[in-house]
């Protein structure tokens, strides 16, 4: 009888075992995975840009170089590889099974041409400090030279929320007539973007503060597709972009905004919109199932 209880206790913690086991390696990646960007951005001598991935939290790999149509870039980013100590690891969220991390990589001016010819041929390989070279694509990432021209917008303010607001103000210098904006159809899908308006005899105070204090369905703010457009402001007035952002992968653009003076002068006004991807458990699962060929 005694032996018997022995062998079922033994048999249990056996297969204790081996499930904890099975249900570690579903949740790894077999190599990092590197996450879509969407890239557009303006410059002139160099070119700096990130790029997002994952890797199994269990060990310590790095993302060392990207190597774009035979050349190679260098991660500037600080990591210590060498120390193999995982709890020294730096990263941008940390999940039960992964690591969110950050590369950051500067393109000069004579390799903007052939750069440009290997992102447009998906011709990009990261290579990690284990030893793995890993293929990947991305949506977009462009080099776009300044603008220069004249504007009738003046930033006063950017600011953003762990709530996932962000938003800029801008002051209006002339009376103008603003086109709608018009976001490339991928981003669409990850912001939602309210406008609002501050009248120069407003009694109303502008405060980014408060806007980022509050709720998104409480910013007393029409939405986008609920705004006649174009859009009249006036000498003194202030208008505010403010996006709800989704997170769901990596954005960094500058983005033209055109309009029209009182005076019929044409001109167009450049801002930043950059987003960050802070990745749910759910997407960290669907990224591993997809990797593993297991998505449904």
């Amino acid at each position: 009888m005694k032996n018997n209880w022995f062998w079922g206790v033994l048999c249990i913690i056996i297969l204790s075992w081996m499930g904890n086991i099975i249900y570690f390696e579903v949740h790894q990646l077999e190599e990092p995975v590197v996450l879509d960007a969407y890239i557009d951005i303006p410059t002139s001598k160099n070119a700096d840009f990130s790029l997002f991935y994952l890797t199994n939290s269990s060990e310590v790999v790095e993302l060392e170089t990207l190597i774009a149509g035979g050349y190679t870039y260098s991660n500037e980013q600080n990591f210590f590889p060498w120390f193999g100590d995982i709890t020294a690891q730096m990263y941008r969220q940390q999940f039960t099974h992964q690591l969110l991390k950050q590369a950051s990589f500067t393109i000069d001016e004579q390799s903007f041409e052939h750069f440009a010819e290997s992102v447009q041929g998906n011709d990009l390989y990261a290579r990690f400090t284990n030893g793995q070279v890993v293929t990947f694509e991305l949506e977009k990432l462009n080099f776009k030279t300044p603008l220069t021209e004249q504007s009738f917008l003046t930033s006063k303010v950017s600011f953003g929320s762990n709530q996932g607001i962000q938003g800029e103000i801008f002051e209006v210098t002339e009376t103008i007539q603003m086109d709608a904006l018009v976001l490339p159809e991928s981003i669409k899908d990850q912001v939602d973007l309210k406008v609002q308006i501050w009248s120069d005899t407003s009694s109303d105070r502008l405060d980014s503060n408060k806007i980022m204090e509050q709720n998104w369905k409480d910013i007393d703010a029409p939405l986008y597709n609920d705004i006649n457009w174009p859009l009249k402001l006036e000498k003194g007035d202030s208008v505010g972009l403010i996006f709800q952002v989704k997170y769901r992968s990596y954005i960094d653009i500058v983005h033209n905004w055109s309009g029209i003076t009182e005076s019929g002068k044409a001109f167009t006004y450049s801002f930043p919109l950059l987003i960050e991807p802070n990745l749910s458990n759910q997407d960290i699962v669907d990224i591993v199932q997809k990797a593993r060929g297991e998505h449904k």
